[in-house]
């Protein structure tokens, strides 16, 4: 399937969710976005502190 045809297929199946599924399916993403943000981190820098690494994260997710 062609990038574009996935996309608009994608937002016909969110359109169909409730509010509340959509809410719950963007808190998931942000939460697997946060747990590789950490892993990738960890993996370059494996003896940070907790405090440089919620900085880094939040560097990272945050801009």
């Amino acid at each position: 399937m062609k990038p574009a045809r996935a996309k608009n297929k994608y937002i016909e199946i969110l359109k169909r969710m409730s509010g509340n599924q959509r809410v719950m399916i963007g808190a998931d993403l942000y939460d697997l976005s946060y747990k590789i943000v950490k892993t990738s981190i960890l993996e370059k820098f494996p003896r940070l502190s907790k405090n440089k690494l919620s900085q880094k994260i939040k560097e990272r997710m945050l801009g």
